[in-house]
């Protein structure tokens, strides 16, 4: 009987696979509306449903830092009616939060990595902090400690604080409730440093307000080609922010091939890629893969820090 079974599933996949889309697409985004997830989903919703022939309906499932749209993604039926567009989230919060179900690599396909971001440390202007060369010597040798803020307790920004700290780095992490706060800390001088995502704070950095010295992506970013890499001074230390699409688990490979060429064809659009460069996000796209070795390396890094701090969701 289970042979039978098996046999007739890889007889009805092609089928399947065929007749797909047969009725509209659900694309859940697992944050609030108004997010850069959001917009992005929103942005290649229309183009996607023209190229696939029916609509893709975007569906905002918030709550819980994400954990209930990414799991209600994970348990949808595999047909290719069921998507999610998510960040990396879906790789923090497994160690995170408590009784989290969903794997990250387990129970999801990979269709596409639409774009990747960067952090920026940035600094009180009024402060003798010119360039990441004296950040680092301030905070090793200060005898008050640095403090650095962050959009919260597990955010991309607070695992790079740890990351600093295990670099030698004795930086003080200050959690707020989001990028903006935390931003707005270092402005008004209740913070002297802050790790926080590009696009919240590029207005910022362009009008003086703050004072970038360090990115925390692996290169420079071409929207700050003069800030130095992290990593440049501190070897492997890198950390960046992703937007990506998934299927659940078991999304026969046909349907998910359709879906790429889709979404990499949509992305490609001028209207799309001016959006992605005004938040500040560089435009990726390529095969399932390289999604894949996102999350992969992700899964790597984040547990180990995050088991190691002690930190909990809030």
């Amino acid at each position: 009987m289970k042979r039978r079974a098996v046999l007739l599933t890889a007889l009805a996949t092609p089928a399947l696979a065929q007749a797909w889309p047969a009725r509209s697409i659900r694309l859940v985004v697992p944050f609030a509306p108004g997010g850069s997830l959001d917009l992005l989903g929103r942005s290649l919703a229309p183009r996607v449903s023209a190229l696939l022939g029916q609509t893709l309906v975007v569906e905002n499932r918030s709550g819980a830092g994400g954990n209930i749209g990414i799991d209600a993604t994970a348990r949808s039926a595999a047909d290719g009616y069921s998507l999610m567009i998510c960040s990396e989230p879906m790789t923090i919060n497994p160690t995170l939060y408590q009784n989290v179900r969903y794997d990250p690599q387990r129970d999801f396909a990979p269709v596409i990595l639409l774009a990747r971001m960067t952090q920026a440390l940035i600094v009180d202007p009024r402060l003798p902090l010119a360039d990441l060369a004296s950040f680092l010597g301030a905070a090793r040798s200060w005898q008050a400690p640095v403090t650095t803020a962050s959009a919260g307790i597990g955010s991309t920004g607070h695992l790079t604080v740890a990351m600093l700290n295990r670099a030698g780095v004795p930086v003080t992490h200050v959690p707020y409730r989001g990028g903006g706060p935390s931003t707005a800390a270092v402005v008004s001088g209740e913070c002297q440093s802050a790790i926080q995502s590009l696009p919240s704070c590029l207005n910022f950095i362009r009008s003086g307000a703050v004072r970038a010295v360090a990115v925390t992506s692996a290169a420079r970013s071409r929207f700050l080609p003069g800030i130095p890499a992290l990593a440049e001074q501190l070897p492997g230390l890198s950390v960046e922010s992703w937007q990506g699409v998934l299927a659940p688990a078991g999304t026969p490979a046909p349907i998910l091939e359709r879906l790429n060429a889709a979404f990499r064809q949509a992305l490609a659009a001028t209207e799309v890629q001016d959006s992605l460069a005004r938040q500040g996000f560089e435009s990726v796209g390529g095969a399932p893969e390289v999604l894949a070795q996102q999350i992969a390396a992700e899964m790597a890094l984040f547990p180990p820090i995050i088991r190691s701090t002690g930190m909990k969701a809030e």
